[in-house]
């Protein structure tokens, strides 16, 4: 039987070392699964949307005025309206860093966007967002808010 030599054995241990730090190709993105509108800014007020609501309760928005909508998963089909009509939005990156969810800078794993719609509000009306997971289940979901 050989004996194995130190080289031979170092070779290994760094191999083991650097394939154990190495990151996870291929892994599956996460599904959607929430979408919600969590703020809505306009010139006169900021205000901050709890969970499940139907409708803005603060203030009267008019004019110019953002929509920020917060996806957990990853999905293919990003769609604003606001009564009916298609709006353009933005969107960052959203990253876990250990116990932290961060804007991503090249750390962590992606687990959603922040999406800001720009919109001009004359009047009431209804903000909807939806979109469809990349991976099973490939549900659809969508959020729904009253801005007055």
């Amino acid at each position: 039987m050989k004996k194995a030599n130190a080289w031979s054995l170092a070779l290994i241990t760094c191999l083991g070392l650097w394939l154990g730090a190495a990151p996870v190709w291929g892994a599956t993105a996460p599904p959607l699964s929430e979408v919600r509108v969590f703020k809505v800014e306009s010139a006169g007020c900021s205000e901050t949307i709890p969970e499940r609501a139907q409708s803005t309760q603060m203030c009267t928005h008019r004019g110019p005025t953002k929509v920020s909508v917060m996806e957990v998963g990853l999905g293919h089909n990003p769609m604003g309206r606001f009564n009916g009509a298609e709006l353009d939005g933005q969107r960052t990156p959203v990253c876990q860093v250990g116990n932290i969810s961060q804007a991503c800078n090249g750390a962590g794993t992606l687990m959603g966007y922040i999406y800001v719609f720009d919109l001009n509000v004359e009047a009431q009306g209804w903000f909807e967002y939806s979109n469809s997971s990349i991976n099973g289940p490939q549900n659809t979901l969508k959020t729904q808010l009253n801005i007055r």
